[in-house]
C-alpha cells in the first residue's frame, strides 16, 4: 500500500496494525518510546481524519464517478469491439462458403452468423488471459498489441496511399491503379493493341503464391487487435464494478484485495472511534495488545534469527508503556508558551 501512496511512501489511510506487522517483519526493535509514540497516534482527531479519507476513497463523489465511467466506457468499447470482429469474421465465412458466383448456398447461409459468434468466445478467452497474467503481464501484452497495431496502421496507410495514386501510375515499373487496366480494355475495344506490360519481377511472383496466406494473416492480426482491445476494455469495466462491490468472495486479484482492505480498515476505524469515546484506557490497553499480536506475526513471517530478542523487547515495551488517558486540554496548554513570560525573560536579559 505504501507504493500506492507515492514517492514518499506516506499514506494517511495506512493501518497502524499493518505498520506493526511490517516492523516485525523487518526486524525493527520496539522500544518503549517507539511504542508510546505509536499508541499516542490513536487520537480522536487522527482516527476521524483517517475515517474521512477512507470514505472519500471508497464511496466519495470522485470515486463513484470514476468507477461508473470505467464500467460504462469499458462496456461500450467491449460491445463495439464485438461488433467490429463479428463483421470481420462474417466476411471471412461468407467468402469461404460462397460459390464461384460469390453467393452463399441457402443451406449454408444460416450457419454464417453462428460461425461468426466465435468472436464472443475469442474475446472472452483474451479477457481471461488478461485477467490472470498479472499486472506485469498486462503491461507486456499491451506493448505487444501496441506494436502490432502500429504495424497494422502503417499497412493501412500504405494501402490508402497506393489507392490514391493517379491513373496509370507506376511504382517500380508495375501498374498499381485499376484505372490503368480500364484504359487497356478501352484500347482493345478500338482495335488497338495496348503496349505490352513489363514482366513481373521474381519477388512479386513469389509473393503471389502466398497471397492467400498474407490475406488470412492480415485478417487474423486485425481480429486479434480488436479482440484484445475489447478484452482489456471488459477488464477495465470489471475493475470499475469491483470498486463498487468490493469483488466476490473468490476474487483474489490485487484490486479486489486492495479495495477490501480499505473497507476493512474503514470498519475498524469506526469501531476504534466508538471504543475510544466509550473508555479511553480500555481502548489504549486493547491497542497495545493488538500491536504485540501483529508485531509477533511480522517477526514470524520475517524469519529473523533474532526472533526471541525482538519479542522480548516488544513485550518489555508493552509492560512499560503508559496507557493512561490523555488529557487533551492539559497537553495542549503545556505546549503553548506564554508570551508574557518571554517578555519578562527578555527584559531581564537586557537589564
Amino acid at each position: 500500500m505504501a507504493a500506492r501512496a507515492g514517492a514518499s511512501g506516506f499514506d494517511p489511510t495506512k493501518s497502524p496494525l499493518e505498520v506493526a506487522f511490517l516492523w516485525g517483519k523487518r526486524g525493527v526493535v520496539v522500544t518503549t518510546t517507539l511504542l508510546q509514540n505509536w499508541l499516542n497516534g490513536h487520537t480522536t482527531q487522527n482516527l476521524e481524519h483517517r475515517r474521512d479519507i477512507l470514505k472519500r476513497r471508497i464511496s466519495g463523489a470522485g470515486a463513484t464517478f470514476q468507477h461508473g465511467s470505467a464500467v460504462i466506457l469499458g462496456l461500450v468499447v467491449f460491445v463495439t469491439a464485438l461488433f467490429v470482429d463479428y463483421n470481420i469474421i462474417s466476411e471471412f465465412w461468407t467468402r469461404a462458403l460462397s460459390n464461384e458466383f460469390g453467393e452463399v448456398p441457402p443451406a449454408l447461409a444460416s450457419t454464417v452468423w453462428a460461425k461468426s459468434l466465435q468472436v464472443l468466445f475469442a474475446t472472452l478467452a483474451v479477457h481471461y488471459l488478461v485477467t490472470n497474467i498479472g499486472h506485469g503481464g498486462r503491461i507486456a501484452y499491451s506493448l505487444l498489441i501496441f506494436a502490432v497495431t502500429a504495424v497494422m496502421v502503417i499497412g493501412i496507410g500504405l494501402l490508402w496511399a497506393n489507392n490514391s495514386l493517379p491513373a496509370g501510375s507506376k511504382v517500380f515499373g508495375l501498374d498499381v491503379n485499376s484505372s490503368a487496366q480500364s484504359i487497356d480494355q478501352f484500347m482493345k475495344g478500338l482495335g488497338i493493341n495496348p503496349p505490352r506490360k513489363a514482366a513481373l519481377p521474381a519477388e512479386v511472383k513469389a509473393l503471389k503464391k502466398y497471397e492467400l496466406l498474407i490475406w488470412l494473416f492480415s485478417l487474423g492480426v486485425i481480429f486479434l487487435v480488436v479482440a484484445s482491445i475489447g478484452a482489456m476494455a471488459l477488464h477495465t469495466a470489471m475493475r470499475g464494478m469491483t470498486g463498487f462491490t468490493g469483488g466476490a468472495v473468490y476474487d483474489t486479484h490485487r484490486d479486489a484485495r486492495h479495495g477490501n482492505s480499505l473497507r476493512d480498515e474503514l470498519k475498524r476505524t469506526d469501531l476504534d472511534i466508538k471504543h475510544l469515546r466509550a473508555d479511553e484506557v480500555s481502548f489504549r490497553r486493547a491497542k497495545v495488545a493488538e500491536f504485540i499480536t501483529f508485531y509477533t506475526d511480522g517477526v514470524v513471517a520475517g524469519r529473523s534469527w533474532r526472533q526471541q530478542y525482538l519479542l522480548d523487547r516488544a513485550n518489555r515495551a508493552a509492560r512499560e508503556v503508559d496507557i493512561s488517558a490523555i488529557d487533551s486540554d492539559e497537553s495542549s496548554n503545556s505546549n503553548v508558551e506564554d508570551i508574557r513570560d518571554h517578555r519578562r525573560r527578555a527584559a531581564s536579559v537586557n537589564a
